[in-house]
């Protein structure tokens, strides 16, 4: 499978996983330091992909043939420093190249290399400042993460398979703690990366900016997607297990159903709030609190309705969506206060929640 590929999936699944994970992120972030930090986020997003990529480095490629696995399956390596003569017996190492061109030392360098951004992590999260304590907070951490990836390769991934599939190795559980020990040196710079970590003020209004509107409308689009896409999906799997076919009309009137769940979620949200889950994950309200004929138009003013309009089938809907998503944008530029086109048109503005509340 090489070095790439499972480097690769982990990227795409991690992207996958951050967007879907986008919507809680930016609650959390709004609500524990009062905006949205985009290097914390992009620290995060790289935590996530880096912990897909200990799993795919250690676990894939998944055996396929269970039978001939077992036949071959190797007791485990329980000798400290055995790698050593591995190394003695690939020839050596005689400088810096033969370091990495010999693949017993290669192997073990790569082990050490893959775990020192968890010692960094680790010490970042739980001990930023205090380089002892750090050592020791990178030290179990390595062991710990170690210990369970050869665990669970040695237990055949818990026992999922008949037997192990891949070797556990004591040197290389050495191997990764020294890595980790030595990533809590490199704390400082995932700190630097992160930005500052000093303490806001997370109840202080901030101001409405184009940034936090859009972050806000991207909320709505995305959980209404996510809500649609798994009702769309889960109704088509259950469909093909109940082995009807799948030509049959009741399936799409099903899906386009399922499909108008989200869009009217959000309608339920607007109605008793006042404001979308998008603005309420940015923490943003309309101003003044809109009586029910006006949430209504806002609604099909706003993701609501553009998503409503993608799921029937009727003509012109989505070209209607379509203007409706180009307006919406162009609005958030065009309009006072950056209120936005559906607020634009019930007269209303847009505050920061933090701030007392107008009522109409």
């Amino acid at each position: 499978m090489g070095t790439v590929l499972p480097g690769v999936i982990a990227f795409v699944v991690g992207v996958v996983l951050a967007v879907g994970a986008l919507v809680p992120w930016t609650a959390w972030e709004y609500r524990r330091h009062g905006q949205l930090g985009f290097r914390r986020s992009l620290v995060a997003f790289g935590t996530l992909v880096y912990a897909l990529a200990l799993v795919t480095y250690t676990l894939l490629p998944l055996p396929d043939d269970v039978a001939t696995m077992c036949r071959n399956t190797a007791s485990p390596q329980l000798t400290p420093f055995a790698f050593l003569g591995d190394v003695a017996k690939e020839g050596g190492i005689s400088g810096p190249r033969s370091l990495l061109s010999n693949p017993a030392s290669a192997q073990v360098l790569f082990n050490v290399l893959l775990f020192v951004p968890l010692g960094a992590l680790a010490r970042h999260a739980v001990a930023r400042r205090r380089v002892f304590a750090g050592l020791l907070v990178g030290l179990g951490a390595g062991f710990v993460v170690s210990l369970l990836i050869e665990t669970t390769q040695l237990t055949g991934d818990w026992f999922l398979y008949p037997c192990s599939y891949r070797l556990f190795d004591v040197d290389d559980l050495l191997a990764n703690t020294t890595g980790a020990v030595v990533g809590t040196l490199l704390a400082p710079l995932v700190g630097l990366l992160a930005g500052s970590g000093r303490t806001t003020d997370a109840d202080a209004p901030r101001p409405v900016t184009a940034a936090r509107r859009f972050s806000g409308m991207l909320a709505d689009v995305l959980a209404i997607w996510l809500l649609s896409g798994t009702l769309s999906v889960g109704t088509a799997l259950a469909w093909a297990i109940a082995g009807r076919d799948d030509q049959d009309p009741v399936l799409g009137t099903l899906i386009t159903a399922g499909a108008l769940v989200a869009p009217f979620a959000q309608l339920v949200v607007v109605l008793a709030t006042g404001r979308t889950l998008g603005e309420h994950v940015v923490r943003l309200r309309p101003a003044p609190t809109p009586g029910t004929g006006r949430r209504v138009v806002r609604w099909a003013l706003g993701s609501g309705g553009w998503a409503a309009l993608l799921a029937v089938d009727v003509p012109f809907s989505a070209f209607l969506a379509f203007v409706l998503a180009v307006t919406s944008v162009i609005a958030v530029w065009a309009t006072r206060g950056r209120r936005g086109f559906a607020l634009a048109v019930i007269r209303a503005e847009v505050e920061d929640d933090r701030v007392p509340a107008r009522v109409g």
